[in-house]
């Protein structure tokens, strides 16, 4: 949790080519299946956020991987925020930036794991406040697993395979919990059903209410910053692997280019990769696996040249925008499926 953007991504595609009649046409011509969910759903489709929504009115998301909360003895949480810092001489670092992420604690405790956090939250943290405690929701509160029993098929005889029971885990959502998701294009659909996942459960469309607080300007990077952090809000797929669209390694370090901004990669903190795969509908085969880096992944950069305003570019249609150099049918198909989304925040390099 949460699924990849792309489940979702291809699930509303799927929806408005079958609402469009359309579908039949993408089938027997797999070779202008872009160009003909374009003409469905405009050039401009994508799927731009990823979150849940709970009792309709707090949209939630995972933790920032440089926001870390104890459990403290008297129940309360305590909420610290990882800072870039040298690392000594005495001690051996194979970190490949000047910086690394550094928690500063009196007292050792272990982290409190599956908090997803509020948009108040995530607005505090990107200002470099702390956010308070109200802000943070156990997944607990959000979904609970449900575990399957199977039995393997033989397909030959079409019966049930000797000895092959197996068991296997699904998520299910709590009570006045759903996803929250946001796209661009034409011909979104804003109610009816839809066929979810690889298991191909139905899912029920909703317009939220004109009440819920939506992310808005959340995370819209601002002209003036000294230096900035950028903080994956879905799953970044990046040629060079952890790093984003357009960082470079030079003989000065890793630079970041957008337009004409220019930026050093100081510090990040990445959390533990994850693999996507999936099934192509158009070409009748499994995708290519890529690694992928975390929701929640912090990158800390200096500023070098140009201005922060030119990060605009980046907030509203994803890190690819940032590199010129990506395949164009890249950038398009994981801008369509909802990688490489990002907020930031501003950060006073030493």
């Amino acid at each position: 949790m949460p699924p990849w953007p792309s489940v979702f991504a291809g699930a509303i595609a799927s929806r408005i080519l079958a609402d469009t009649g359309l579908i039949q046409k993408i089938t027997a011509q797999p070779d202008r299946a872009e160009e003909i969910l374009a003409e469905a759903a405009g050039n401009d489709f994508a799927c731009t956020f990823l979150g849940l929504l709970k009792d309709q009115k707090h949209v939630l998301l995972p933790l920032p991987a440089d926001l870390v909360v104890f459990q403290k003895d008297d129940g309360s949480l305590g909420i610290f925020q990882m800072l870039p810092g040298e690392v000594p001489e005495t001690l051996a670092c194979s970190a490949v930036l000047p910086l690394v992420p550094v928690l500063s604690v009196s007292e050792r405790a272990k982290p409190v794991t599956g908090l997803w956090m509020d948009l108040d939250g995530w607005r505090r943290h990107l200002k470099g406040e702390l956010p308070e405690q109200r802000s943070f929701v156990p997944s607990s509160e959000l979904w609970a697993m449900d575990h399957r029993l199977g039995i393997a098929r033989d397909y030959e005889s079409r019966t049930a395979a000797e000895g092959k029971i197996y068991t296997s885990e699904a998520v299910t959502l709590k009570k006045d919990t759903c996803f929250l998701v946001g796209f661009s294009g034409e011909n979104i659909p804003e109610s009816g059903l839809l066929r979810l996942g690889g298991d191909g459960r139905g899912a029920d469309i909703a317009k939220i209410s004109d009440d819920t607080i939506l992310p808005g300007e959340t995370g819209r990077p601002q002209g003036g910053w000294p230096g900035f952090r950028m903080i994956l809000t879905s799953p970044g797929i990046f040629p060079n692997g952890w790093l984003p669209p357009g960082c470079e390694k030079t003989k000065d370090g890793i630079v970041f280019q957008c337009g004409g901004l220019r930026a050093e990669l100081r510090a990040a903190a990445i959390g533990r990769h994850g693999v996507i795969s999936g099934w192509d509908m158009a070409l009748h085969r499994p995708k290519p696996a890529q690694k992928v880096a975390p929701v929640g992944s912090v990158y800390w950069f200096r500023l070098l040249e140009g201005d922060t305003s030119e990060l605009d570019i980046l907030w509203q249609n994803g890190l690819y925008a940032a590199s010129g150099n990506l395949n164009r049918e890249f950038r398009q198909n994981r801008r369509r499926e909802g990688f490489g989304r990002a907020w930031f925040g501003a950060w006073q390099p030493k």
